[in-house]
């Protein structure tokens, strides 16, 4: 599992030590754990429509009654594997864009923003909620909104988005939005997956890039992304950096 920590002004990623949990709680976490790595695993081998609870609590050597312990349903718990997928994107965008931060925070975001897209394009998974695109951006906005709403106050503090904090949260939101309305028209076929230069170059005249500036951002060759680490004991509701009031932190 993992926490966000502060370094320098920039939230990073560490490793936490759960010895301090009680036993039953490590159980249940490891459980929890074993259906959501089996359901990514059917999932992304059968879709999300064609699996079914028997085939995952088979996979995930659990009981199927079981899994009504920990989840509402199928559609519940399709829902918590892309919180771990998000999470771990989120976590790789950073650890990609880290030379960055500090020296050229447009760059951070306009990269972030097309690993992403790249990413939902080319990851089966990420199809299926592109069809439930409300939820798929509620869900983004959420997860993603410690990393995304710091690199937002890092290019305004930079001089390189024309914004004032006050607007940076909805500016966040729309720009989850503009990247999965963007998604959709790639995946569903309306647009090619050139189409993913047009929604960064959208993103940054948002904020006040100018055209030329815009161009080289959108057109510059991506830095190396890790690839897929996902953390499947990740869990939404305890990250501590969305806990109510720590998503807006300025990063003094």
């Amino acid at each position: 599992m993992v926490v966000r920590k502060m370094e320098k002004g920039i939230k990073l990623v560490e490793p936490i030590d759960g010895a301090h949990v009680s036993r039953g709680l490590r159980r249940r976490s490891r459980t929890r754990k074993k259906l959501l790595e089996a359901a990514y695993q059917v999932m992304s081998r059968r879709g999300v429509d064609a699996a079914t609870i028997q085939e995952i609590t088979e996979q995930a050597d659990v009981g199927f009654g079981t899994f009504y312990n920990y989840f509402l349903s199928k559609q519940d718990l399709a829902a918590k594997v892309l919180d771990c997928m998000l999470n771990d994107l989120a976590i790789r965008n950073d650890l990609a864009t880290m030379p960055y931060k500090h020296t050229d925070p447009a760059r951070v975001q306009v990269f972030s923003a097309r690993m992403t897209i790249r990413e939902a394009v080319n990851e089966p998974m990420w199809h299926w909620w592109i069809q439930r695109p409300d939820l798929l951006a509620d869900r983004m906005r959420e997860c993603h909104m410690p990393f995304g709403l710091r690199d937002i106050y890092l290019a305004i503090r930079a001089g390189a988005f024309h914004l004032q904090e006050s607007d940076a949260e909805s500016v966040w939101g729309q720009t989850v939005w503009l990247m999965v309305g963007g998604m959709r028209d790639i995946i569903l076929g309306h647009e090619s997956s050139g189409h993913e230069r047009l929604i960064a170059d959208l993103l940054m005249r948002v904020v006040g890039i100018p055209p030329a500036i815009a161009l080289e951002l959108t057109t510059a060759p991506l830095p190396n992304h890790p690839p897929p680490n996902i953390d499947f004991s990740y869990d939404i509701t305890t990250d501590p950096a969305l806990k109510k009031g720590s998503a807006s932190q300025k990063f003094e």
